[in-house]
């Protein structure tokens, strides 16, 4: 009987396996932390404190998937090959398919999988170092302005694209008809 060979997807789901498991794993061992640490397990917060952890769990998710700060630590998750381009050396960035590095790269590509790590971060050190409030406070303040900066953006792209479609109407930027 001839095996064929293990396909990528195969070898990814294995790897998302066992970073699920690995999340389930560091989920347990902070809950026994933090139960360790205040006696019992928590079972409320203020909805203040949810909205500021919230906040910072978005601002990280942010600054891991997105931002240009934290560029370096993705591109340690790529294949990279400098080819020369119309007379210029340019890096091209390539994702990793298998293995550990590739599923780290996919996860810090996923905003949704990073923000279920954010989470769990952020409400660790909120339960476990009494210091981190003032620290959620801050990453909170700034996922509270990335979200505003966002929508503004997105109003003002909303806006200039209004804009092309009066000026790309019949009558030009006045808006009237013949």
């Amino acid at each position: 009987m001839i095996k064929e060979p293990r396909r990528e997807d195969e070898d990814k789901n294995t790897w998302n396996a066992l970073a699920s498991v690995f999340f389930v794993c560091v989920l347990v061992l902070a809950l026994l932390v933090i139960r360790n640490v205040r006696g019992s397990f928590p079972s409320s917060i203020s909805l203040f404190d949810f909205v500021l952890i919230t906040l910072a769990a978005f601002r990280i998710t942010r600054l891991v998937v997105y931002d240009k700060i934290t560029r370096f630590f993705r591109e340690w998750f790529v294949a990279k090959r400098v080819e020369e381009m119309d007379g210029q050396r340019v890096v091209v960035l390539m994702p990793l398919r298998g293995g550990v590095r590739g599923t780290i790269h996919d996860l810090l590509g996923c905003p949704w999988c990073i923000g279920i790590w954010s989470a769990l971060a952020v409400f660790f050190c909120y339960f476990v170092f009494p210091w981190a409030w003032f620290i959620i406070a801050v990453l909170a303040a700034a996922g509270l302005s990335s979200f505003i900066q966002i929508t503004a953006n997105m109003i003002g792209w909303a806006a200039e694209g209004f804009k092309k479609d009066v000026s790309a109407a019949p009558g030009g930027q006045n808006g009237s008809i013949g």
